[in-house]
């Protein structure tokens, strides 16, 4: 259950009353990589498997699904950790180095052009193979809003839907986190074999640098956002070669990046 009943007392300008509201469940996860913590977070209960495998995708561990070997709820079935097993192939390839980032951009003396290059550095260049019509962004948008099942009882959750060049819904997921939300439908596309098909994403919060790393790894050309983009994500975006769209409301949007794909 992601969605929980709890007694609120509720005010009005003409007085107060005791009524039940609904809240999202918000529970830790616990990754394990072949025996070995490799993240924690706070999420919406469900799809645990497609938030793990989203994770290890974006986060640079796996590539694809032949780079796992199994991923399943905890022997203690445990639905709050989740065992994710890399493949022999897998294994003799070097690791990707956990908390990197953190450590390289602490420090007060880096500048955000020394940022954006260590950033883009291991991504090729996205380019241009779709156009769409500007118009025609707002009916996925409407897609994820009528999934967002839980936003609708709560009012506290983050969505993400993903979509082929031409329009056509592939995933959709979301969480409490906005980082999950989108790790969560990666991790479906993984699932089922699809990620290729993935070109256009819609998210239901801001567009941060973390947002537009996690759409370049799967390669997607198109990613918007209802509420505003930050600096750093727009030039990370134009870096990579990705169409970024923020305040993105009917009839409005604003193009930060790579205009020529929105017809």
């Amino acid at each position: 259950m992601n969605v929980l009943d709890v007694p609120v007392v509720k005010y009005w300008e003409d007085g107060s009353r005791a009524v039940i509201e609904q809240v999202a469940v918000e529970e830790p996860l616990e990754i394990f990589v072949d025996n070995t913590p490799f993240y924690m977070t706070m999420r919406l209960p469900g799809e645990e498997v497609a938030l793990a495998l989203g994770l290890c995708f974006t986060d640079g561990l796996i590539a694809s699904m032949s780079d796992v070997s199994g991923a399943d709820y905890c022997s203690d079935v445990s639905t709050n950790k989740i065992d994710v097993y890399l493949s022999e192939e897998r294994k003799k390839r070097p690791l990707p180095v956990r908390d990197r980032q953190f450590t390289s951009y602490s420090s007060c003396g880096l500048c955000g052009s020394d940022m954006v290059r260590d950033l883009t550095a291991s991504i090729e260049k996205i380019e241009k193979t779709i156009t769409v019509r500007f118009t025609d962004l707002f009916p996925m948008q409407d897609v994820m809003e009528q999934n967002q099942a839980a936003r609708r009882s709560t009012g506290a959750t983050h969505a993400a839907s993903i979509f082929d060049g031409q329009g056509n819904f592939l995933s959709f997921s979301e969480d409490v986190g906005r980082h999950n939300g989108l790790d969560k439908a990666i991790g479906k596309l993984l699932l089922d074999g699809r990620l290729p098909e993935a070109k256009i994403i819609h998210l239901s919060s801001r567009l941060s640098y973390e947002m537009v790393m996690k759409a370049a790894r799967m390669r997607a050309e198109i990613l918007t956002g209802v509420s505003a983009a930050t600096s750093l994500a727009i030039k990370v975006a134009d870096a990579l070669g990705i169409t970024l769209i923020g305040s993105l409301r009917e009839p409005r949007g604003n193009v930060f990046t790579h205009p020529q794909r929105i017809g």
